[in-house]
């Protein structure tokens, strides 16, 4: 019975290791793909641990205001005791005379706490770390950003592809209907041999040109999944449709408090002031409350664990210490001018900044006002070319329109069609150049169609 058992169970690990792993299937739509960018794209994690780092600095700064208390024990071997030289008639002789202090071993243990009691440029210090908290809260903004805006992009060109392959196989579907009419009329004796082949010439070149296609259709997926940090055997569906607003996005107008670089050199500037500030402010004097208290012990030889007493004495002291900076040879000056010129430099990048990104909203609104008419006129084509290409099946069908016009009205179909969906990729793109122009790219995490 056990080998029966045992030979039962192999056959199943053995059936269970043949059977094909189960195809993970994962539908995203934009938005759920631009959220799974942010929760895994290595530069948005590392932008967040640099944020959870500058919190940490803030920590550490503000335990500084707090009292300082520290433990400590020190013990000494005096091999060559210290010597003081005194008057002899103290001992009733002339002359100096040199008189030992202290002890061969010394050992002393206690406690020492300092406090803080007044530093400007602590305080000082301490709003400048918060400032870079901020920045680094910024950095980790204009990360997602980067991320939205590519994973955007890439989820676009997805669609388009997806909806090209799908006009090519209704073309190849067409090519296929007029293959088989072509068939029964060579077979009719009505057109020649060659007529037919020309067919089958257009059929291929679809055929290629849609494996082609598909190809990098996959290429696209494989690149959405790195992005988006999924595994790579992950089967992606995409739900949203890649389709034309009924209403043009109006671009509105340029507002530079959404731009994030602009937010940076805005922080930046006030670091700077601020560090400038803290440099000044080290002229002043610090003061600083100090208490101690420890248990110090002398002897000639070492039998401080041996009974007895007096083999350690009570200390303690309290009080304050001040300092006063008088003079460090102009360094603090020295540092004031060089942070005069990085301020000069920060706002001469501030205002050209500030005037490439008007430029940059002017051209992305006169981008998406362009290619909003393109794809308009492209719909308009494919009218158009529907038409054109419906007479034309019918004519060939009566024996009305010859081959080569059938073929070239088809061929403009699927030109139309194609050349649509590349027109309705460069509308979304627009799309996103004018969202990051005017700093709304986040929407996207919001709405897949924002306004």
């Amino acid at each position: 019975m056990t080998t029966r058992t045992a030979i039962v169970t192999a056959l199943l690990c053995l059936l269970i290791q043949q059977m094909p792993a189960q195809e993970k299937v994962i539908s995203l739509s934009l938005k759920q793909s631009c959220r799974l960018g942010i929760e895994r794209h290595a530069d948005v994690l590392n932008a967040t641990l640099q944020q959870q780092k500058a919190g940490y600095i803030v920590q550490g700064k503000e335990s500084k205001r707090y009292p300082q208390l520290e433990g400590y024990s020190r013990f000494g071997y005096n091999y060559a005791i210290p010597k003081l030289i005194i008057p002899g008639e103290i001992f009733g002789q002339t002359g100096l005379m040199a008189v030992e202090i202290g002890t061969r071993f010394e050992w002393t243990s206690g406690f020492r706490a300092t406090q803080l009691l007044y530093n400007q440029s602590y305080h000082t210090s301490l709003q400048l770390a918060r400032s870079m908290e901020l920045v680094e809260e910024l950095n980790q903004r204009q990360k997602e950003e980067e991320v939205i805006y590519q994973i955007s992009q890439l989820y676009y060109l997805c669609q388009a592809t997806h909806r090209q392959i799908g006009q090519l196989e209704l073309a190849l579907q067409n090519m296929e209907q007029l293959r088989a009419i072509a068939k029964q009329q060579y077979e009719n004796g009505i057109i020649r041999k060659v007529d037919q082949a020309r067919i089958s010439v257009n059929l291929n070149n679809l055929q290629t040109e849609a494996d082609h296609l598909q190809q990098l259709y996959m290429q696209q997926l494989g690149m959405l999944r790195y992005l988006t940090g999924l595994p790579a055997d992950t089967k992606l569906i995409l739900t949203d449709t890649l389709s034309l607003s009924p209403t043009p996005m109006l671009p509105g107008a340029a507002d530079r408090t959404r731009r994030v670089e602009l937010q940076l050199l805005d922080k930046k500037i006030e670091m700077t002031k601020l560090t400038q500030k803290m440099n000044r402010q080290a002229y002043l004097p610090t003061l600083s409350g100090f208490g101690e208290f420890y248990y110090q012990g002398q002897r000639n030889t070492f039998d401080f664990f041996r009974g007895g007493d007096d083999k350690f004495y009570k200390v303690g002291v309290v009080g304050i210490s001040l300092h006063i900076p008088l003079f460090d040879g102009w360094e603090k000056k020295a540092k004031t001018k060089q942070y005069d010129l990085e301020l000069r430099q920060l706002k001469n990048s501030q205002e050209q900044a500030a005037a490439y990104y008007s430029k940059e909203f002017t051209d992305a609104a006169r981008l998406y006002e362009s290619s909003y008419k393109a794809i308009v006129r492209q719909r308009e084509n494919i009218r158009v070319a529907e038409e054109t290409y419906a007479v034309s099946v019918q004519g060939y069908r009566q024996q009305l329109v010859p081959l080569s016009d059938l073929l070239l009205s088809e061929n403009s179909l699927t030109e139309a069609r194609l050349s649509y969906y590349n027109a309705l990729l460069q509308l979304k793109n627009a799309e996103l150049v004018l969202m990051k122009a005017k700093g709304t790219l986040e929407l996207l995490l919001i709405d897949q169609s924002p306004r």
